[in-house]
């Protein structure tokens, strides 16, 4: 009799536990949609085209996956540190209780792995229709943003006025650490998001990661398929004499340094895989819209919601990027203009999706991260 009554109240516990948990399907399968959208829309493309996308798709997430246990383990030792700061004599037992109520529970387990499997698969397709899309729309409106930008600026390339600014080659060099960091940002702002983040930070995270790839990586550089000031000269166009002196002045910067800047090297390898048709991760040529950008802003919008101090330091790394993309010769300024405002659409999209759904009010308010990685009361053994 004593026992039934403990198997009762165990599963009452877990009825409980498990209310409102579900709700991580409102985002998880939005993100799942947009990942399948752009998985099929690339084999579709790819087949049209005399070839496959499936096998290096597959390959780059299969690749991408063995990382999966180095990702945990980094993941692990980063609770363990904060929890070491929280209280020292119990650490082992937060990052325990921690672990097992989320494997417990499968949505909140399924919450934080998924996104983490999921990405490599979701840039890899992106990358192929990324490369595909100069064979399906040629680019066509590099002349109409670089008037753009001379109107906004006053008769002026923004190039012009950013290598004003910046004049030395040790400033460029240094705009192109920044700008490369951001790759690197990627793959610890997913972890990061998905591991540690509170559940509706971590919710309007992915749907706006995902939007940004899907509505402005995809859709948005078909719609204004452009090749960027880089690769005018490359492409004969007759806006190359105005870029000529910013390429002048990015090759002179590189090689008066030690290292071959990695804007320079990036802007021969795509175009020589633009030339040969070389099809491989992180091929592809566009300018419009900026990933580099949209992303950038995203995190301002994110790190507000921890913080005004890790915010301001958020929006000045969107500036550099931001400057970084008109100086490195990536993107014409209305690139990035254009992308701050789409990812902001997309933000208050995701947003309201997570209101409108009922996620927010099933999902109780949590503090932030820097104070505590999840939302968790010990006594009784709940996380979220």
């Amino acid at each position: 009799m004593a026992t039934a009554l403990v198997e009762e109240q165990s599963k009452r516990a877990t009825l409980i536990r498990f209310k409102g948990d579900d709700r991580e399907l409102l985002w998880l399968v939005p993100l799942f949609a947009m990942f399948l959208i752009l998985v099929v829309t690339a084999e579709i493309l790819s087949y049209l085209n005399g070839t496959s996308a499936i096998g290096m798709i597959a390959g780059y997430g299969g690749k991408a996956l063995r990382l999966l246990p180095f990702v945990a383990s980094i993941g692990i030792l980063c609770q363990f540190a904060i929890a070491i700061v929280r209280d020292y004599r119990t650490a082992v037992d937060q990052v325990i209780d921690q672990w097992r109520a989320a494997l417990l529970n499968p949505y909140l387990f399924a919450a934080r792995v998924a996104p983490i499997i999921m990405m490599p698969f979701f840039f890899a397709s992106f990358s192929v229709l990324k490369m595909l899309m100069p064979r399906y729309v040629p680019f066509w409106l590099d002349e109409p943003f670089a008037r753009m930008d001379q109107f906004l600026f006053f008769g002026y390339h923004p190039w012009q006025l950013t290598h004003a600014v910046f004049t030395s080659p040790e400033s460029t060099v240094t705009l192109d650490l920044f700008y490369s960091v951001w790759v690197i940002l990627l793959s610890v702002a997913i972890a990061g998001f998905a591991l540690f983040a509170p559940r509706q930070e971590r919710a309007r995270f992915f749907l706006s990661f995902g939007g940004a790839w899907f509505f402005l990586g995809f859709i948005g550089a078909w719609l204004g398929s452009s090749a960027g000031p880089c690769f005018l000269a490359n492409l004969n166009s007759p806006l190359a004499p105005e870029f000529a002196g910013l390429m002048e002045r990015l090759h002179a910067a590189s090689n008066s340094m030690d290292t071959v800047a990695q804007a320079v090297e990036w802007q021969e390898m795509l175009w020589s895989g633009y030339e040969n048709q070389t099809y491989r991760f992180g091929m592809g040529i566009s300018a419009m819209p900026s990933l580099h950008n949209a992303i950038a802003v995203l995190y301002v919008f994110l790190a507000f919601r921890f913080g005004k101090l890790i915010g301001w330091v958020a929006t000045a790394y969107a500036v550099i990027i931001f400057i970084g993309s008109i100086h490195l010769g990536w993107h014409y300024a209305v690139d990035g203009i254009f992308s701050a405002i789409g990812m902001w659409g997309i933000w208050k999209l995701a947003n309201w999706w997570c209101v409108a759904s009922g996620y927010d009010a099933a999902i109780p308010r949590e503090g932030s991260a820097l104070d505590s990685t999840v939302s968790m009361d010990f006594r009784k053994g709940s996380i979220s």
